[in-house]
């Protein structure tokens, strides 16, 4: 199902309200999407000498296949334009941040493998055998208040010359749709499959590449016929060097959970919103770590401690309280180190890395994760002393800090409990993170950065 790997599309391209059209060709990756003017005549929109870098909003542009293209926030110098996203198959010459509609379908492979366990049994005959294709149960509920999702099943079988071996490719057609009848702007949607994409990376450690994207101006045109949709590219995958055939184990299982599917994603897609910068260091963890052993550990440690100022947000004592012991300290204090002691207090109020990992271990409630994964006063007292040094080099905990493979077992540690505390705060129930980190381990999810 896979809309394109690569495209080009040669046309004349201009700008909403101009007669100039110039020649050029268009190129679509999963990677990038580039625009480059070929035009004898004109190698820019606009008449400058300027070297400085232009921005357009809209291009618009007809391919020599008659194919009706926009681009959106095109930026380049003399003819070479990068472009963030492209509509195909509809003239739409309004900014992006204006442009509405009410169904988005999306198919994301990790998705399917997430779902469907078994939907092909084989039955052998006189003669032969049969293939027949069992559909999973659709899918629907509401992610926002904005938006519902729906999942539907499908099957086929690609053309092929092969008779002997013969591919059966299911996939799955996510949709999202607005409640209102107004539709959604096209921005919002576009946030919301970015959500999708980082729930589906989370769960696998693996880029969550998109086959295909339509956007329909209204859910009878997609009732209708949902092929005829408009395509939008421009959401590239978060690990462009994902190897799918890793993704075989999910962090948890769907038959675990799919009793609360709907509000494990809904709860998703709200700490998504308000938690970008916790999900993208996990990210990063997963498929960018660094080089160096100690920078993997300090990225985990940056994510408990500001997933724990999400989770526990507030201050050791209430502000006000705070202030009045700081004013009375001050009070006490010679007139020439008021400022300098004033300074040092400043961020007293705030929690130590030693209670924010009190904190988080404590939402274990007890559970043993794996057989090996101990969350106790050593491994508080280890992370602290390992962090410390690593990032004010305190000589005097130089033989306390972890190093070389203890340091390796810390971070996974960390990577485990952060994995653990995520599932929680979705609302996976504490018998099913039981059954789910029973056999725990920290294997070769992370090899993709390697490979």
């Amino acid at each position: 199902m896979l809309e394109t790997k690569e495209d080009v599309y040669q046309g004349l391209w201009f700008l909403p309200g101009t007669d100039i059209k110039i020649q050029g060709r268009l190129t679509v990756s999963d990677n990038f999407i580039d625009l480059h003017l070929t035009d004898p005549e004109y190698y820019s929109f606009i008449k400058t000498d300027s070297l400085d870098e232009q921005h357009y909003p809209v291009i618009y542009g007809i391919s020599n296949h008659r194919e009706l293209i926009s681009l959106y926030d095109c930026s380049g110098f003399s003819g070479d334009f990068s472009v963030k996203y492209v509509l195909y198959g509809d003239e739409h010459f309004s900014n992006i941040e204006n442009l509405k509609f009410n169904v988005v379908s999306i198919s994301l492979p990790l998705f399917d493998k997430w779902i469907i366990q078994k939907s092909f049994n084989k039955e052998i005959k006189k003669g032969g055998f049969s293939i027949n294709y069992i559909e999973p149960a659709s899918l629907e509920f509401d992610l926002t208040a904005e938006i519902k999702l729906t999942v539907d099943f499908h099957c086929y079988i690609p053309n092929t010359d092969n008779k002997t071996k013969i591919i059966l490719n299911e996939y799955s057609s996510i949709q999202l749709i607005s409640t209102s009848e107004n539709g959604l702007l096209l921005t919002d949607f576009i946030k919301q499959i970015v959500y999708l994409q980082q729930l589906l990376s989370f769960l696998f450690r693996e880029g969550a590449n998109i086959d295909y994207i339509r956007v329909y101006s209204s859910l009878t045109n997609y009732k209708n016929n949902r092929q005829m949709g408009i395509m939008l590219f421009g959401l590239f995958p978060f690990n462009k060097y994902a190897h799918p055939d890793l993704a075989l184990h999910p962090l948890i299982k769907y038959d675990l959970i799919k009793e609360e599917i709907g509000s494990i994603v809904s709860n998703w897609f709200n700490f998504a919103n308000a938690g970008q910068h916790i999900i993208n260091l996990i990210l990063q963890d997963y498929f960018y770590r660094g080089s160096f052993d100690e920078n993997r550990f300090l990225n985990l440690i940056r994510v408990l401690e500001i997933y724990h100022t999400f989770k526990f947000p507030g201050t050791k004592l209430p502000p006000a309280d705070f202030k009045k012991k700081i004013a009375d300290i001050i009070a006490n204090v010679p007139d020439a180190y008021k400022n300098e002691v004033k300074e040092c207090l400043n961020f007293s109020n705030e929690f130590t890395l030693d209670m924010r990992l009190q904190a988080l271990v404590k939402e274990l409630n007890g559970i043993q994760l794996g057989y090996d994964y101990k969350f106790d006063e050593d491994f508080i007292k280890k992370v602290k002393w390992s962090r410390n040094y690593y990032t004010h080099y305190n000589p005097a905990l130089k033989n306390k800090a972890s190093t070389g493979e203890a340091l390796m077992k810390l971070t996974e540690l960390c990577r485990t409990l952060i994995n653990f505390l995520i599932l929680k705060h979705l609302g996976v129930t504490d018998d099913k993170l039981i059954e789910t980190f029973k056999f725990y381990f920290e294997n070769s999810y992370y090899s993709n950065y390697f490979l």
